[in-house]
C-alpha cells in the first residue's frame, strides 16, 4: 500500500505548522522558512478580508511602516507579502505567550509590571516618532519573550470587537482599553495609545482592566463618564504611587 504525504501548506516562503493564535479575521501559525529554516510566527489573513482592496492597501502600508521601526520593544518583522489569495506577515516568534496569558494567571508583581510597561512605552515612542499609531494596545498584543517584551499587531487586522475609527471609517479596537476621546468620535492619535497603555498597566497590576461589564456599551460609557478606579484600592499591598 502506498502512503501519500500531503504537501506542506505555504505562505510565501514559509511552511505553516500548528496554529498558535488568531480569530475571525486571521490565523497565526508557527512556521519555518523553507530555505533558511528560520522559525517565525506567521499571521495569515483570511481570503474574504484580503479580497477588500482597501484592506490590502492598509496592510501593505502598515507593514512597511512597522518594518521601518527599529526598537527592542517592537516585534521584529521578518517578511510580508501575498500568497494564494491571502496576505501574510512573518514576525519573530514569542516563546512565552502574551501579557494577556500572564495576567490570566494573576496580577504581576508591581516592579515587574512597571518595568514591562516602561519598555512598551519606549516602543510606542519609537512608533509615534515614525508617525505610526498602534490603535489597539492591549495585553493580547504585548508578546513576552526572553528578548522581549514586544508590542505587536499595529492595527493591521480588523477584529470582531471593533470599536475604534480608522482614517477611512473602519472601526477597530478593543473596548476595555479604548480612549475616551476616540469613543466620543475623535481621531486615534498617540494620546489614545498612551491611555490604552495606562489601562494595560492597570490590568497588569490588578488582574483586570479598569472598566468591566457584560455589555460593550457599558464599558465604553464608563471610559467617558466614570472616574478611573484606583489600582491600589483593588489590590492589597500596591503602593499608592502606582495610581498616578
Amino acid at each position: 500500500m502506498t502512503t501519500t504525504i500531503a504537501p506542506a501548506r505555504l505562505a510565501g516562503p514559509w511552511e505553516l505548522g500548528e496554529r498558535i493564535g488568531g480569530g475571525a479575521q486571521a490565523t497565526v501559525h508557527r512556521a519555518w522558512h523553507v530555505e533558511r529554516g528560520t522559525v517565525a510566527a506567521v499571521k495569515v489573513i483570511h481570503a474574504a478580508l484580503w479580497a477588500d482592496p482597501g484592506f490590502r492597501v492598509r496592510f501593505r502600508r502598515e507593514c512597511d511602516a512597522l518594518g521601518a521601526v527599529r526598537h527592542p520593544a517592537v516585534v521584529p518583522i521578518l517578511d510580508h507579502g501575498e500568497s494564494e489569495g491571502r496576505g501574510y506577515l512573518a514576525m519573530r516568534l514569542a516563546r512565552d505567550g502574551t501579557l494577556a496569558d500572564r495576567i490570566a494567571a494573576g496580577p504581576l508583581p508591581a516592579d515587574e509590571a512597571l518595568r514591562l510597561v516602561a519598555a512598551i512605552a519606549a516602543g510606542l515612542d519609537a512608533a509615534h516618532g515614525a508617525e505610526l499609531v498602534h490603535r489597539d494596545v492591549t495585553p493580547a498584543n504585548i508578546l513576552l519573550d526572553a528578548d522581549g517584551p514586544w508590542l505587536a499587531d499595529f492595527g493591521i487586522a480588523r477584529r470582531d470587537d471593533a470599536t475604534l475609527m480608522t482614517d477611512d471609517g473602519l472601526l477597530i479596537g478593543t473596548a476595555a482599553y479604548l480612549a475616551p476621546e476616540v469613543i466620543s468620535g475623535g481621531r486615534a492619535g498617540p494620546d489614545a495609545d498612551h491611555y490604552a497603555l495606562a489601562a494595560v498597566a492597570f490590568a497588569a497590576l490588578t488582574g483586570r482592566p479598569p472598566f468591566q461589564g457584560d455589555r460593550t456599551e457599558a464599558v465604553l460609557y464608563a471610559h467617558v463618564h466614570r472616574p478611573v478606579p484606583r489600582a491600589s484600592a483593588l489590590r492589597d499591598g500596591l503602593p499608592r504611587d502606582v495610581d498616578a
